[in-house]
């Protein structure tokens, strides 16, 4: 992921006289219209261009469904309206929306509105302040962010881009305060928007959640981040105190359980560094958690995770980026060692899914790109493998812009290992993937 550049004030809109209609002939009848085809298309182009209004819409097949309900063979549609009006100087806006079904063919999956953004920009003369449904991607590693914390994401998406569309936003006021190359950003989060995870229950099994999302004061959360940007070093220290957007299972009765957000504290740090050709990023976390001594199997235990990489321009045409991660378990308890089996089969999945069945844990992630005929056609290998359970996942994938308004992507979502692991857990979603993408 590139380094995230703080938002600025945009410059003052300049007003451009629209040319006097071309009246064609001088023989032209009373009444008649006068004006050619290309003001109006002007003017069209100026209402888009002060509205923002775009966004895309896509259909597309997934062979398996992303939810581990077992559905397969999924005809989708969707339609992503956007509106970014501006105000002059002093401000601008952004609404974003997804309208979706996922599965044309089968209502098994449920067909969503879903709000993505909605906020409000207000610019002075060294701070802003952002205001409403926001996304706030934090991280300089690619895609494995340990300090990304704020953001929620719904990892049940069918995407060809679904890094990009997985976030789903969440209510905030940000204020970004610049002096020089330093940004210092405040965010105060008062309702909490959890993660969606991909998890359905077994029949005669009920699984609720407490999604906390209510406004009460014991839910809100609170952040601050000191970034920095310019020169050969971009870095930035963070801090985090909320409540985990990823759940944790907890029995309630032999046949329910529920699940569970807990407030964690992050203090997280990142950096990107160019290095000739080379570019060299790194980010570390360190997550405290209601459960200190790790005697609680159903709260997160604390843990510390660490992300270093390094990418580089082979040409002007291919990329590659690999990384290496490690994370460690504070207080550690085997959840295989619970005695009752109900409890044993809720804390493991929990902890399958938040990555914590072994103390200390590796892997490595890796992303080759690469273009063909003047950057029409994109090539990419997406993988990432985890140790010491060697489960893995892959996507090779192509994308090929047909026009400049429609672009074609095919792929497949590779997930493997055994059933006590992460990627393991998910191989039942591993699914072929066709995209007909236009932009507007």
């Amino acid at each position: 992921m590139p380094p995230i550049s703080p938002s600025q004030p945009p410059a003052a809109p300049t007003s451009k006289e629209t040319a006097p209609a071309d009246t064609g002939s001088p023989d032209a009848p009373e009444g008649d219209s006068l004006e050619t085809p290309a003001p109006w298309r002007q003017r069209i182009q100026a209402i888009r261009d002060k509205t923002g209004i775009g966004g895309h819409a896509r259909v597309d097949y997934y062979s398996a469904s992303k939810r581990l309900d077992d559905n397969h063979s999924l005809p989708g549609l969707t339609f992503q309206p956007k509106a970014a009006p501006k105000f002059g100087n002093w401000g601008d806006a952004k609404i974003e929306g997804r309208l979706t079904d996922q599965d044309l063919a089968d209502r098994r999956e449920p067909q969503q509105a879903r709000l993505l953004e909605a906020y409000t920009n207000f610019y002075f003369k060294s701070f802003d302040v952002r205001i409403g449904k926001q996304n706030i991607p934090w991280g300089r590693a690619d895609a494995l962010n340990p300090t990304d914390n704020l953001t929620p994401k719904d990892f049940t998406v069918l995407s060809a881009r679904d890094e990009d569309d997985r976030r789903t936003g969440t209510a905030a006021v940000k204020a970004n305060y610049y002096r020089g190359p330093y940004t210092l950003s405040v965010v105060w989060l008062p309702l909490f928007n959890p993660s969606t995870i991909p998890l359905t229950a077994p029949q005669g099994f009920l699984i609720t959640e407490e999604k906390r999302n209510r406004g009460r004061s014991a839910d809100q959360g609170f952040a601050a981040k000191l970034d920095h940007t310019g020169g050969d070093l971009d870095w930035s220290v963070s801090y985090y105190y909320g409540l985990d957007v990823l759940p944790v299972g907890m029995p309630v009765t032999p046949t329910q359980s529920v699940l569970v957000h807990n407030r964690i504290h992050v203090i997280g740090l990142d950096f990107a560094k160019p290095i000739g050709r080379y570019g060299l990023r790194g980010e570390a976390a360190y997550v405290q958690t209601q459960n200190p001594d790790g005697k609680d199997f159903f709260i997160k235990n604390p843990y510390f995770m660490a992300v270093m990489g390094v990418d580089r321009d082979i040409t002007d045409d291919l990329n590659v980026n690999i990384q290496a991660y490690h994370r460690y378990i504070v207080s550690f308890n085997d959840p295989f060692a619970i005695e009752d089996p109900v409890a044993r089969s809720v804390a493991v999945l929990s902890d399958t899914f938040n990555q914590q069945l072994d103390r200390i844990q590796g892997g490595f992630t890796g992303r080759i790109k690469a273009t063909w005929l003047n950057k029409t056609l994109e090539g990419e290998l997406l993988g990432m493998l985890n140790l010491p359970r060697q489960d893995f996942f892959l996507r090779p994938s192509l994308a090929y812009a047909v026009t400049d308004v429609w672009k074609a992507f095919v792929g497949w979502d590779i997930f493997n290992g055994r059933r006590d692991s992460f990627f393991g857990r998910l191989q039942p979603t591993s699914a072929f993937f066709v995209e007909l993408r236009a932009t507007f």
